[in-house]
């Protein structure tokens, strides 16, 4: 998911459960199990299907103090890890 322009959007099987600072996703056809910082949990949120990734980006660099190319590069690896597990797909 390196287009800038996708909007990524989560995929509605996977269930989403709060846990503190972290979120942990489920995928119920896999049973496999995730687990999100803040950051992933603030990003898994965004993808909703109605932002870019490059909103995404923006938003987050808003939020957090950190460098907008850093906030990207997580961003972009963040994407395309829950892209590969089919938790995700581009919008």
């Amino acid at each position: 998911m390196r287009d800038l322009d996708s909007r990524p959007v989560r995929a509605p099987r996977v269930l989403a459960q709060a846990s503190g600072p972290t979120l942990i996703l489920l995928d119920p056809d896999t049973g496999q199990c995730y687990t999100l910082d803040e950051v992933g949990a603030r990003i898994w949120d965004l993808c909703d299907g109605t932002r870019p990734v490059a909103d995404v980006v923006a938003l987050l660099h808003a939020d957090f103090d950190a460098p907008i190319a850093a906030i990207q590069a997580d961003v972009l690896e963040l994407l395309d890890d829950l892209a590969r597990d089919a938790l995700i797909a581009a919008g």
